[in-house]
């Protein structure tokens, strides 16, 4: 069953509900306002008549010998009086042969109020003694006519809330398929892209931005431009991928063929073989680099501890300073203390430090590391060939590499700064990268300390703190 006839039907629903207690309260209390105003009207004339009666008594007149004069007509319905002694019928007035008045046994009632169901209808009765003797007065009226009319009203009203839902629910149908439109429009749209992979389709759905279809189809179109983005991604991914690999499985395969053909000097054989050798590595580098950045898409666990930076620092220009020698230097270096994964923090500084030496070939870079009490701050700079504006904007693009990058360094990736912008991201820091007033560039990376008291502990003794100026990284 379609949403739109669920709103319908649960609509009609309520609106009988909702008509059967409104129309039943109103039937009742006109009803009830009815016979209210007939029994002040049987009161009234009782009280007349009794009041006749005490003036012929008053008169001289013997108790049987009353009679009941004209009345006031008071009571539209049917109605007639009985004056008693006892059961015994003293005098009448109006139709008190009636059959109604004979079924209800008017004259044989005691006093007080009465109501009767006959086969002609409703009779509601009164009787009421006179004072200080022994009569009484009776009255009866016939409510047939207001009981018909009662039932033709009910009729009229069961009618009037037949056709009442009838049309609120076909309204219900109405409004329901004008409102649930954008729905059907985002359905239509989002099975065509399923059967086309258009990610460019958009629903743009118009109308007030409280609405909340209109926002559903802002939501919806957003989702839509980001699955666009991600599959236009991917594609590029995919695409610069395949050209990356191919290119060093070129130089492999042919270095290999003229190898397998045996037709070439020892100087060409030696320099196929470290031609291969070079592609392999750079190969096996890519790899590395791509199987990185395919664990931070599928967001691994996250289980950092209490590390301190300068160490892990220390340790990597170690391992770097033997390759680098006096092109890498430390500035000022503060012990300071994070909650992150050491071998990241190591595979960020690394890949930073490497960038920086492989863009800067015949300058320096400089390494800093500071604590400004909410953050730990590393620093790495190079007067090498800076970034320009234009490249600027892409820099943490995988595989993006500006014109100046590759032709310092024709082998490179173009993923060394997205893996590292993915592990900072990942340690809940930030990076920049902008280029200095001279030459060069500058990156920080600024990621939160570890708070004191926290799992396991924090060291902040000065034992640990590097000089301010250590130097060239010599020895």
């Amino acid at each position: 069953m379609t949403l739109r006839r669920r709103l319908s039907i649960w609509y009609g629903a309520l609106l009988a509900v909702v008509l059967a207690v409104a129309l039943t309260l109103a039937y009742i209390v006109h009803v009830e306002s009815h016979d209210h105003d007939i029994d002040v009207a049987i009161v009234d004339l009782n009280e007349r008549a009794t009041v006749e009666v005490v003036a012929e008594l008053r008169g001289g007149t013997a108790p049987s010998d009353v009679r009941l004069a004209e009345l006031y007509r008071m009571i539209e319905e049917p109605h007639a009086v009985w004056l008693l002694i006892g059961t015994r019928l003293v005098d009448s007035v109006g139709p008190v042969d009636d059959t109604a008045f004979s079924e209800a046994g008017v004259t044989q009632l005691e006093t007080g109020w009465h109501t009767s169901w006959t086969v002609n209808g409703r009779v509601r009765s009164f009787v009421a003694p006179v004072a200080d003797t022994d009569l009484r007065v009776a009255i009866a009226v016939t409510l047939s006519e207001v009981d018909a009319s009662n039932a033709e009203l009910r009729t009229a009203l069961l009618l009037l809330a037949l056709v009442a839902v009838g049309v609120g629910s076909a309204g219900a149908s109405t409004i329901a398929g004008s409102a649930l439109r954008p729905v059907a429009r985002m359905t239509e749209t989002a099975a065509a892209i399923a059967r086309s992979r258009d990610f460019s389709r958009r629903v743009r759905i118009a109308g007030d931005e409280q609405d909340e279809l209109v926002q559903l189809g802002a939501t919806f179109d957003e989702m839509l431009a980001s699955l666009d983005s991600a599959h236009r991604q991917q594609q590029r991914f995919c695409g610069d991928v395949s050209h990356e690999l191919r290119t060093p499985l070129t130089t492999i395969r042919g270095n290999a063929e003229l190898l397998a053909a045996g037709e070439t000097e020892p100087s060409e054989q030696r320099e196929a073989i470290a031609q291969i050798r070079r592609e392999s590595e750079r190969l096996s580098r890519l790899v590395d680099e791509l199987l990185v950045l395919a664990r931070a898409d599928v967001e691994e666990s996250f289980a950092p501890r209490n590390v301190q930076l300068d160490e892990v620092l220390m340790e990597a220009f170690a391992e770097l300073r033997g390759i680098a020698g006096s092109r890498l230097r430390l500035r000022s270096i503060d012990p300071v203390q994070v909650r992150a994964e050491r071998d990241r923090l190591k595979q960020l500084i690394l890949v930073l430090v490497d960038n920086a030496l492989r863009y800067a070939p015949h300058g320096t870079v400089e390494i800093s590391l500071a604590d400004d009490g909410s953050d730990a701050v590393l620093r790495i700079e190079d007067d090498g060939i800076g970034v320009t504006p234009a490249d600027m904007p892409r820099v943490f693009d995988r595989f993006y590499r500006g014109e100046a990058a590759r032709r310092v360094n024709p082998s490179g990736s173009g993923l060394g700064l997205p893996i590292a912008k993915w592990i900072v991201e990942r340690h809940g820091g930030t990076i920049t990268l902008w280029t200095r007033d001279g030459p060069g560039t500058r990156v920080t990376v600024r990621i939160p300390i570890a708070r004191p008291g926290g799992p396991d502990g924090v060291r902040t003794s000065e034992s640990t703190r590097r000089p301010e100026a250590v130097g060239t990284a010599e020895g």
